[in-house]
């Protein structure tokens, strides 16, 4: 067999240990090994290189509302004391902290018996006023009727004496009777204006004791949620105390802080989304409702709120939030979904697909919105990205995309 195998090979002299050498330097660049006494058969196979098969996408222009965030926190549309008008002993509380209350519902009830005694004091000086004034008018009528008959006597007298049938003496007499008389009609009108004003007094006196005795019962000034309650049982309130508050937060505020150098780019009625929560991320529509006219002298920011609806009260004044106000102006960003990225933040890093190869590139990012990220540098526009096994690839690593 050696002799046939040397004599195929043209051009050369060959010994049989040539053509034995020969035949092995054949045989090893062939696919196996033979053995030479009728053994089984070894392949040596070439080693091929691992693919890795992934999902990729195009990186592509998005047409992107510019957006400008803000930190916010969550404050009542409105704020209301709640304060008693009279002092007084506290004899009942009705209400606990969070409980929502409808302006006029009664929150506080203050021991009211001294000012039932007063009351009654009250209403007994107010029948006796008015009692005086009736007793004026029927003097005044009187003093009318004594006048009117002094007039008339004088009057009589006054002829008779022209006469001569009387004298000045009798006349005189008849004048000074005229004269009392007028002067006990005029006591007698003041009398009536003093007891006019005792019975308006006393009826002041009355109408104050009966706000008072209605003030006794401390109501909710706005409706809303009761909050920061600093009152109990059997205390002493006075007049004016903060003992609670009620919070209206339907609708609520974000209040941000912008700085002087973006407020030119906000405006009253503007959209904005508010988002709340940092396990269960929540979003709601919201406008802009009030600018302040002036900046914060020191930190020279201004306090804008954004009002919410917040109909289902779900919203808490307190709680921290992120405002995003959608401005009208439009920018091209390239985007890639958020599961391209691989890395830390300040070291995110995505594979493009290089001619089937995967190639790891540095990347700095912007906004993140809906599964999309922005991408500032590092991949261009129409670049294959790799969003499967970015954690696991390898730069340089040979890749084959697969659909499903």
């Amino acid at each position: 067999m050696l002799e046939k195998i040397g004599l195929a090979i043209r051009g050369f002299k060959i010994t049989k240990k040539k053509v034995l050498a020969s035949v092995i330097v054949l045989i090893l660049a062939g696919t196996g090994v033979r053995s030479f006494m009728g053994k089984t058969e070894n392949t040596i196979a070439e080693t091929a290189p691992n693919i890795v098969y992934v999902k990729a996408t195009v990186a592509e222009n998005v047409i992107e509302q510019a957006i400008i965030s803000y930190k916010a926190s969550l404050e009542a549309s409105e704020e209301g004391i709640v304060s008693g008008k009279v002092s007084g002993k506290v004899v009942q509380v009705m209400f606990e902290n969070g409980q929502y209350v409808t302006e006029g519902d009664p929150l506080i009830k203050l021991d009211d018996q001294e000012i039932r005694n007063n009351i009654a004091s009250s209403q007994a000086q107010l029948k006796a006023s008015e009692n005086q004034l009736v007793s004026s008018q029927t003097g005044l009528q009187k003093m009318q009727l004594t006048v009117e008959n002094a007039v008339r006597t004088y009057d009589r007298t006054k002829e008779l004496f022209d006469g001569g049938a009387v004298s000045k003496v009798e006349l005189e007499s008849a004048e000074t009777m005229l004269s009392n008389a007028k002067i006990d009609l005029e006591t007698e009108k003041a009398n009536i204006e003093t007891a006019k004003a005792n019975l308006t007094t006393a009826q002041i006196d009355l109408n104050n004791l009966t706000d008072s005795l209605a003030n006794t019962t401390i109501t909710a000034p706005i409706t809303g949620v009761l909050d920061e309650k600093s009152v109990s049982l059997g205390q002493y309130a006075n007049m004016g105390v903060v003992l609670a508050k009620v919070k209206a937060i339907s609708p609520i505020y974000a209040v941000i802080e912008v700085d002087q150098n973006d407020i030119s780019s906000l405006q009253v009625g503007q959209s904005a989304k508010v988002t709340v929560g940092s396990n269960v991320v929540k979003d709601y529509d919201g406008i802009i409702k009030s600018i302040e006219a002036s900046a914060d002298a020191t930190s020279r920011v201004f306090k804008c709120k954004v009002e919410v609806a917040n109909l289902d009260q779900a919203l808490k004044p307190g709680i921290y939030a992120k405002v995003d106000i959608v401005s009208d102006q439009t920018s091209e960003v390239i985007a890639v979904p958020t599961n391209a990225l691989s890395g830390n933040p300040g070291n995110y890093t995505v594979f493009v697909i290089d001619q089937g190869v995967a190639r790891k590139r540095i990347v700095s990012i912007g906004k993140i919105s809906k599964g999309l990220v922005e991408i500032k540098d590092g991949v261009k526009n129409g670049d294959s990205v790799i969003i499967t096994n970015v954690n696991t690839l390898q730069d340089g690593d040979a890749v084959s995309v697969v659909t499903e």
